[in-house]
């Protein structure tokens, strides 16, 4: 990729030149040639069709969120577009660093902390308390915890039948992208 500074003979111009050059102009007002995009004849495997439609899927996303106030912040501070934050945000579920069961034993009124992160925020976190056999002990959302970015905590308010039960905790974040995990006590 060669770029072009003070040319006159290609100032303004832009798009293919003989199905062999391609210029373009970047946002910061230089002229870049390229090579012409070659198109592959060989078949796609399952994972690159899979890919294919994830990218689809979040190009979607992005052109109807693009306006939503979280990723124009966070756009404009990172010196990107909306539509690149959205995208991104997409393509990137949320990440559960830590489910913390050391204040858990099963008691109402005992909690469970959350660790998790995400690319632009993460919008809710569930827990899921159940008995090894799959009996629900009790589900609702953990809370932000005040001054402490990426901590949720989530208050029991049922008393687990015995002391061995599963954790379950999803975390999404705001394109809707959603992870989950599991502990047991």
């Amino acid at each position: 990729m060669a770029k072009v500074q003070n040319n006159l003979v290609i100032h303004g111009l832009s798009g293919m030149l003989g199905k062999q050059v391609v210029i373009r102009r970047q946002k910061n007002g230089q002229y870049v040639l390229a090579a012409a995009p070659g198109r592959s004849t060989h078949e796609l495997s399952d994972a690159q069709k899979q890919h294919q439609e994830k990218f689809r899927q979040a190009i979607l996303y992005a052109k109807a969120a693009k306006g939503t106030p979280e990723y124009q912040g966070l756009a404009k501070s990172r010196g990107q577009s909306e539509y690149n934050v959205a995208v991104a945000d997409f393509l990137h579920p949320p990440e559960i660093q830590q489910i913390d069961l050391a204040s858990y034993k099963g008691a109402p009124g005992e909690s469970i902390r959350i660790t998790a992160v995400d690319d632009v925020m993460v919008k809710t976190v569930g827990v899921l308390i159940a008995t090894d056999d799959g009996t629900l002990v009790e589900k609702g959302a953990a809370v932000p915890v005040p001054n402490v970015p990426n901590q949720w905590l989530y208050t029991a308010t049922a008393a687990a039948p015995s002391a061995s039960v599963k954790i379950v905790v999803d975390v999404a974040d705001l394109a809707g992208q959603v992870t989950e995990e599991s502990e047991h006590t």
